[in-house]
């Protein structure tokens, strides 16, 4: 009974103990290098800033947009880290919604509420009105604003999934043009068109990327929206990410290829076609006497041919067909007068603070507003050069395996079949048999 007595009443000192121990420990981490502690910081704001950029160091002007980044597992945990309502303050500034409104909108905003607040300090009958204007029709333009935003997140999902099915049918093709076009090893045709079925296959997701986009969407060239030169620039740029990833200026055959792809006029709708007519040579190469295979296989490729001209087309409708622009229209003009007569409303209640509430107001309900209308137009803010090194990553990936004999052809199969085998004679006497059949039951 003394023994725990004794013990309870040691615990106390043991933790204060332990707490001091524990204190001075951080204490003294802390201060022995706090060059090491302020590097940390630093290293962590830039990556945060960077996180808000969209890892976009090239946007230099307030009107580019800002492209998201596929995210991995760090991504992830600095978007679900508990120091995230910090980082997004910290940013604040570097916000893109917030550079773009922040002149001519927020300053028109607060100078006008500045001005009111300004009169009515030193006039005998202040300026303002009671709340009701301002309340009844809030609802109305939340709604609206909410529709708008809605529907432009239902295009952005749309927009994603059209790609996500052009990412996977691209990798479908490759993988049966390698497993299915060359007969063999030695068969250095039906390679040849394998190989170009590839070749297509990665530039087809190059030029939509720039059909789709004024500035080619990549990182590291943001061309200005206003430059004359413009459709020369990004033509140029297209040579370089096409010379660079699909085709060899050396080689006389790809060097005609990038020519007649840049010189097309819907270059995204040649690319199918070549790979329709690579895949055509290579299966009536490989179907001999048998014209009907070369039906048969051609329809398996077909099909895939078809998801990516699907694909492609619903991008166009996407981009070429926005929200009716009369709710856009109506939206902006709502928003404005609304926001310029909050300050009326403000005075009364909060006084000389009108322009900074009223600027507070107006940057939540502009804000929310634009975010809706940069993502109306999905392809200028997806990571679309992503999805193409994605793609052509897969596509040399299974290219690589093919050529270390990863990827069993035909005709190199070693196989001991076990049971009874129907050979192309028995084949042709089976189909005349079945012929016979069906005659006879016709008649």
């Amino acid at each position: 009974k003394r023994f725990a007595v004794a013990l309870v009443r040691s615990i106390p000192s043991m933790l204060r103990k332990s707490s001091a121990t524990l204190l001075s420990r951080r204490c003294l981490s802390t201060s022995a290098n706090p060059v090491g502690w302020a590097r940390r910081w630093n290293a962590e704001i830039r990556n945060w800033i960077s996180m808000e950029k969209g890892g976009q160091e090239k946007r230099q002007k307030r009107d580019m947009p800002t492209r998201d980044q596929n995210f991995d597992h760090e991504k992830w945990s600095i978007h679900k880290d508990p120091k995230r309502h910090v980082r997004h303050f910290v940013t604040w500034g570097y916000s893109a919604a917030t550079q773009r409104i922040l002149f001519p909108d927020l300053a028109l905003i607060f100078s006008s509420s500045a001005l009111l607040t300004a009169f009515n300090h030193v006039a005998e009958i202040p300026m303002y009105m009671p709340p009701e204007p301002i309340v009844l029709p809030s609802v109305a333009l939340g709604l609206l604003i909410t529709f708008r935003t809605n529907t432009a997140n239902m295009r952005y999902n749309e927009a994603r999934c059209l790609w996500g099915e052009i990412v996977n049918t691209s990798r479908d093709i490759t993988r049966i043009a390698l497993q299915w076009m060359p007969q063999s090893k030695d068969d250095a045709f039906g390679k040849a068109q394998a190989a170009k079925v590839c070749r297509m296959t990665k530039a087809f997701s190059i030029v939509l990327k720039y059909h789709l986009t004024i500035d080619g969407g990549n990182p590291d060239s943001r061309f200005s929206r206003s430059d004359p030169d413009l459709p020369a620039l990004v033509k140029a740029e297209l040579r370089k990410e096409l010379s660079t990833v699909c085709f060899s200026p050396s080689d006389p055959v790809q060097a005609r290829e990038l020519e007649d792809c840049l010189s097309s006029s819907h270059r995204p709708l040649w690319t199918i076609q070549q790979m329709c007519n690579a895949s055509h040579a290579g299966i009536w190469a490989r179907c001999g006497d048998r014209p009907d295979r070369a039906i048969r296989d051609g329809q398996l490729l077909e099909r895939h041919f078809q998801r990516l001209c699907g694909a492609m087309g619903a991008c166009e409708r996407i981009h070429r067909t926005p929200i009716p622009t009369a709710f856009t229209r109506h939206c902006s003009r709502f928003l404005m007068v609304w926001c310029n007569a909050m300050p009326f409303v403000l005075w009364p209640i909060v006084g000389t603070a009108t322009p900074l509430a009223a600027t507070f107001v107006a940057w939540a309900m502009l804000g929310t507003e634009d975010i809706g209308v940069q993502v109306e137009e999905p392809f200028d803010v997806l990571p679309l050069f992503q999805y193409c090194q994605g793609i052509a990553a897969t596509c040399d990936g299974m290219v690589k395996d093919a050529h270390n004999d990863h990827i069993t052809l035909s005709k190199d199969l070693e196989v001991e079949r076990t049971g009874p085998q129907i050979l192309v004679e028995d084949m042709e006497a089976l189909e005349a048999s079945f012929n016979m059949r069906n005659a006879a039951q016709k008649l």
